[in-house]
């Protein structure tokens, strides 16, 4: 009888550890997402290279914001490594004084790149 209470209380000992110290989500903060994609669009434009070859993609790309309201690109998926390459580059050149009230927060946003 002793070994079963002594089992259920370090099962719940382990429990109430394990819970205590979870971390919780963080939410993605919609204001900075609002503000990045609002930056993106006027700032990055079909490049030329892609014009020229009729190259059609979409980037995928997750980005976290600097303290000084520039970017460090995490994450980028494209089929295409040049294209890769040039909104790297582009992204990495940006910086906004808006942004640095969002310094730290994850942005994950998806270029769609359509010749019309």
């Amino acid at each position: 009888m002793k070994s079963r209470i002594a089992t259920f209380l370090i099962a719940m000992s382990i429990f109430l550890t394990g819970t205590a110290f979870a971390a919780s989500p963080v939410t993605p903060n919609n204001e900075a997402k609002k503000a990045v994609s609002s930056l993106l669009k006027h700032v990055l434009k079909y490049p030329k290279f892609a014009k020229d070859d009729k190259f059609e993609c979409c980037v995928l790309v997750r980005l976290t914001i600097n303290k000084d309201g520039s970017f460090i690109v995490d994450c980028i998926n494209c089929p295409n490594n040049t294209m890769k390459e040039h909104v790297t580059s582009a992204l990495e050149k940006i910086s906004s004084k808006e942004l640095a009230k969002f310094a730290g927060q994850q942005i994950c946003y998806k270029l769609s790149y359509k010749l019309i």
